[in-house]
């Protein structure tokens, strides 16, 4: 069905794109935002043009070729909506900072117009009442929502139900993270400008690391969550994924602003530094795009997060070498043994769980807003799971993680239980003050690390399971991912490229700064990536005829 509409809208988009060879000037490969209206302001590209290139890409590689799967669901009316958006541009000038940017949506953040799947077959079909909080800015912001990305089912791995597996576009044969991983996989395989995705547990900066994109994770609350399907209602967030720092930055203004439907939101920005200058018609997150932001910082360097692939660990000592140039100044920073084991290696099981203990409550508060087609319960969800959709060609995957995992698990728990009080009351806000107490301690403006001890793995689930004895593995190293997220307030975090390995991989560096600190981790994250400039796009995915040559 995909592929029948994207053909449909390449026909009447094929006329249109012939008449005017000077498209051919503008280069589609690696475009930013800028080079997209500086095209529209030279008259050699229109926004009907771009979108048919974009649809030209995702018929090459996603329907055909090595069948990414980064995309859910492509806007029936995309070329209807770049036809109006031409029509504006020529009638008073841009409709906005994104005018006629194609940015792809995460498939659990709602759109009125196009169904939202969470990754799951049973919603396949399910098209909300309302459009989230965020894509009502990115339209007003001029936005062309050029489709769903695809996603791990409920926000969980890198498989589901409707697309089955997430390809990594640097390696076929490997994963690319999860569950924003649609989002990562379409922004590097330049079948859209901007993306945007969730992140929960690491869900925007692993697939950002994994297919060398750039990832941001703001403090929770910064962007609004209202119309966004929850997976741990005190920690979600949605962010930025691009190919730049600039476009992430441009991106974040417009995501980023109260929002009265998100009690959060409120919360954050009646304590956010400078109230009223911040997020969507406050302030202006470029204006930290500046070089020589890394002059003076201090560097925290997080030691606990290097011995996995020493592939990676040198691209990270590479990367640190770049920032002290820049006159970054490098401290060695040993996190706490006891916060250490209790938090971010040995207890982070434990930890994710009892966050857990809400979602029945929550995910059948967002099925009640959904249609009469749509099946309103954890149990029937989990009668489906188990019937219907164990017989399919795609079968649901099997583990504590996985949707069924999730599903079954929240029958046994709810937010009413003491540990969860006890993890929401006190818990979160002591590691808030203790991971403060990391900066202060060390007197130190930024914590930097490589984000993950190994490449992208193999692609392992229940229809493929790949063999690679090249693959170097770190089980024994561990994660950096809930040293952000978790907190009375999450910590924001940047995730940019430092470079790929010898099998061709990509991996990123993380710079994570203290609550409502986006903007000195963007002028740094900007500094380092202006001084090394080590996005590159896939090799595999070479550019069709009339996008410009490399």
């Amino acid at each position: 069905m995909k592929r029948a509409l994207i053909l449909l809208l390449l026909s009447s988009s094929a006329a249109c794109a012939t008449q005017n060879p000077r498209v051919l000037a503008f280069r589609l490969e690696e475009t930013t935002i800028a080079d997209i209206h500086a095209a529209f302001k030279a008259r050699t590209l229109t926004c009907r043009q771009l979108v048919g290139l974009y649809l030209e890409r995702i018929k090459a590689y996603e329907d055909g070729g090595p069948r990414l799967n980064a995309t859910t669901t492509v806007n029936p009316k995309a070329l209807d909506a770049a036809a109006a958006l031409d029509a504006q541009w020529q009638r008073s000038g841009p409709a906005g900072p994104l005018h006629c940017i194609p940015v792809l949506l995460k498939d659990n953040i709602n759109t009125a117009d196009m169904p939202t799947s969470s990754g799951s077959a049973i919603l396949k079909d399910s098209v909300p009442r309302d459009d989230a909080t965020i894509v009502k800015a990115l339209r007003n912001a001029g936005a062309l929502v050029l489709g769903k990305a695809s996603m791990g089912e409920l926000a969980g791995a890198g498989y589901n139900t409707i697309d089955g597996q997430q390809r990594n576009p640097y390696h076929f044969r490997r994963e690319a993270g999860g569950s924003s991983n649609g989002s990562a996989i379409a922004v590097a395989a330049n079948l859209t400008t901007l993306a945007v995705g969730t992140d929960t547990l690491t869900s925007v900066r692993l697939p950002a690391a994994v297919t060398g994109i750039v990832g941001i994770r703001p403090t929770t609350g910064l962007v609004s969550r209202s119309g966004i399907a929850p997976r741990k209602a005190n920690i979600d967030t949605a962010g930025p994924m691009t190919r730049t720092v600039t476009d992430a930055a441009i991106l974040l203004n417009v995501l980023a602003g109260p929002d009265p439907a998100d009690r959060l939101s409120l919360e954050v920005y009646s304590q956010y530094p400078a109230p009223g200058k911040m997020g969507r018609g406050y302030a202006d997150f470029t204006h930290h795009l500046k070089t020589g932001s890394l002059k003076g910082a201090r560097i925290g360097v997080v030691q606990d997060f290097f011995g996995g692939d020493p592939e990676i660990d040198a691209l990270a000592r590479a990367a640190l070498v770049a920032m002290e140039a820049r006159g970054a100044r490098l401290v060695e920073v040993r996190l706490d043994p006891d916060f250490f084991d209790r938090y971010v290696r040995n207890g982070f099981a434990n930890l994710t769980s009892i966050l857990m203990y809400p979602f029945r409550e929550s995910w059948e508060a967002y099925l009640a807003t959904l249609g009469p087609g749509v099946p309103k319960t954890v149990v029937e969800w989990v009668r489906i799971y188990e019937t219907e959709l164990s017989k399919s060609p795609l079968p649901p995957e099997a583990g504590p993680f996985s949707a069924l995992g999730i599903l079954k698990e929240s029958l046994m728990h709810s937010a009413a239980e003491p540990a969860y009080q006890d993890m929401i009351t006190n818990v979160l806000p002591m590691l808030t003050k203790l991971k403060l107490a990391i900066y202060e301690r060390q007197q130190v403006d930024v914590l930097v690390f490589p984000y993950q001890p190994a490449f992208a793995p193999p692609i392992s689930n229940p229809v493929e399971t790949v063999e690679d004895p090249t693959y170097v593995a770190a089980p024994d190293r561990p994660l950096p991912w809930n040293l952000g997220g978790y907190g009375s307030v999450g910590f924001p975090m940047i995730v940019v490229p430092m470079g790929f390995g010898t099998q061709g991989l990509p991996m990123g560096i993380a710079f994570m700064g203290r609550p409502y600190e986006e903007g000195r981790i963007i002028g740094y994250a900007y500094d380092y990536e202006q001084a090394t400039k080590l996005r590159r796009p896939s090799p595999l995915l070479p550019p069709l005829p009339g996008e410009g040559s490399r």
